[in-house]
């Protein structure tokens, strides 16, 4: 029996309207219907997920105004959406909803890559948010495809739904599920085991595939939804994501960090002339200080600044630890190694202790690309990323070094040297971007078509100049083999090319923020997300 179907027979019964008549009899077999006190208990192996049957919603938006009362949320934060679904050809097309929450996913990505731990999995499958654990690096809005968390500009931190923990414990239905006017939502429980090794009932019209997290959400499509559903708000402007300039400044300054002492070991080990290591402490001095500059710029892509030791916690899972602990010992060692020259007798190993700094370096920027390699933003997943990341520390560093050492010790082979492997990080990034351009016009989905229409149409005129720097800025490099080395036109020469070099990275870096298009669920055609 149909909803309308439903509603006729009361009407010809002469019923009241009322919850128990729309919950009865719904159209859509096997979606169970607790609106009772009590809920099913779990059996070993099984955990609560929540149902939703995408012919029954008619869009009401009943389910977060219940979750919004109920969590007592502010006008600006959703746990739960509804989202609309179009398709078919006029005159035979039709729209169908899709409400969505945390779909409490058998490997929350939210979870693992958490680096203060402020995510747990319950025994009964809630993913829940540890409140008191966030410092508001919004690190899981990124890993999560389905954007649950929701960062709280008041709190400071990210929240998310949690399936109504407390009316769970005392056996009674999440808000959202009461609400339903038609009993779209449901809760249920699941066979993890079963699921896990078949979950293709999670995946649906407008949402991201299900095995990146392997939610448990299970969706209900009608026969009768035409084919090719497509989000509502697909057609809408794409918006530019933001440029998190604190990440712009740590990426680039650990990356120009790491490019200079590798620069400085590298003469060290070669034997160049520079009048011993005295000669390498301003280039190891400098890459300390960007080292440390970038890690105090970090600071301020928390919510929670104060809190910023407890990234350090989730060595184990999360990338973002491993970036803070690899950046932290970097920049203690290349101080350590600019300090090795004062050292009688030279007692402290130098060269072992820039060594161990470059070591460090790539290890932290190698950390600083996997926090990016997300499944969920699917044009920062590549190697264009890691590539990328390298090639900006090849391309800048050894010209900082450059800048830094004593060129009046140095042979001008090694000027050539050091000129040679910048230009070869400008050719990466070069080569980098030509991919990207490549691939986001071959690929039809939203995410790589909307990168292409922000990175090629309205930032256009950015990207042009982000690569004509790249090329201007290693040719002024090279001109400074031209005249004496040690002389301040060979200086001049070099500080001009490293900052036109730097400001082309820097613009690289903001498209990279700005221009991603992450994986999300459907939204509305007429209200933005």
């Amino acid at each position: 029996m149909t909803l309308l179907s439903a509603l006729r027979a009361a009407v010809e019964a002469g019923e009241e309207l009322g919850p128990e008549v729309l919950a009865r009899d719904s159209p859509t077999p096997g979606i169970p219907e607790h609106r009772g006190p009590e809920l099913l208990p779990l059996e070993p192996g099984e955990q609560y997920r929540f149902t939703f049957a995408m012919d029954v919603c008619v869009g009401c938006h009943s389910c977060e105004v219940a979750c919004a009362e109920q969590n007592d949320l502010p006008v600006e934060e959703a746990w739960r959406r509804v989202g609309e679904l179009e398709g078919g050809s006029y005159p035979h097309t039709r729209r169908l909803h899709l409400s969505m929450a945390c779909n409490h996913c058998l490997e929350p990505t939210c979870l693992s890559g958490c680096p203060t731990k402020a995510y747990e999995k319950l025994p009964n499958g809630i993913v829940a948010h540890l409140a008191s654990e966030c410092i508001g690096c919004e690190y899981c809005i990124w890993n999560c495809p389905y954007e649950v968390p929701v960062f709280s500009e008041t709190r400071r931190i990210v929240s998310k739904c949690d399936m109504c923990r407390p009316r769970l414990e005392e056996g009674q239905a999440p808000a959202c599920v009461l609400a339903c006017p038609t009993s779209a939502i449901g809760i249920e429980a699941v066979d993890v085991a079963a699921w896990r090794a078949d979950h293709a009932r999670a995946d649906g019209p407008g949402l991201p595939p299900s095995t990146i997290t392997l939610s448990t959400t299970r969706i209900v499509v009608p026969d009768s939804a035409p084919v090719g559903l497509v989000p509502a708000d697909d057609d809408r402007v794409i918006r530019p994501e933001k440029p998190h300039w604190p990440l712009i400044v740590l990426t680039l300054l650990t990356q120009l960090s790491l490019g200079t002492v590798a620069s400085a070991v590298l003469l060290e080990a070669g034997g160049a002339s520079v009048g011993g290591r005295a000669g390498l402490v301003g280039a190891a001095l400098a890459a300390w200080l960007s080292a440390a500059v970038a890690l105090s710029a970090a600071v301020l892509h928390l919510g929670r600044p104060s809190r910023a030791l407890k990234a350090l916690r989730n060595l184990g899972t999360s990338w973002l630890s491993r970036e803070v602990a690899a950046f932290s010992a970097f920049s203690l060692v290349s101080f350590a190694y600019a300090a090795s020259w004062t050292a009688a007798g030279g007692w402290l190993p130098g060269l072992g202790l820039g060594l161990l700094a470059a070591a460090l370096g790539v290890a932290g920027v190698y950390a600083s690309a996997r926090l990016y390699l997300v499944a969920a933003r699917p044009v920062w997943n590549s190697r264009r990323t890691p590539v990328g990341f390298f090639a900006t520390a090849a391309a800048t560093g050894p010209l900082l070094a450059l800048l830094c050492l004593d060129r009046s010790r140095l042979e001008p082979a090694w000027v050539g040297v050091l000129v040679a492997v910048s230009a070869a990080g400008v050719l990466a990034q070069i080569a980098a971007h030509v991919h990207l351009v490549v691939v986001v016009r071959r690929r039809g989905d939203r995410q790589h078509a909307g990168t292409a229409e922000l990175l090629l149409d309205r930032f256009r005129m950015l990207f042009c100049a982000r690569l004509a720097a790249a090329g201007g800025g290693i040719l002024l490099a090279a001109t400074a083999l031209a005249v004496p080395v040690a002389g301040p036109a060979a200086g001049g020469r070099l500080a001009t090319a490293l900052v036109v070099l730097a400001l082309g990275e820097l613009a690289g870096r903001y498209l990279f923020f700005v221009t991603v298009v992450p994986f999300r669920t459907a939204g509305s055609f007429v209200r933005s997300r």
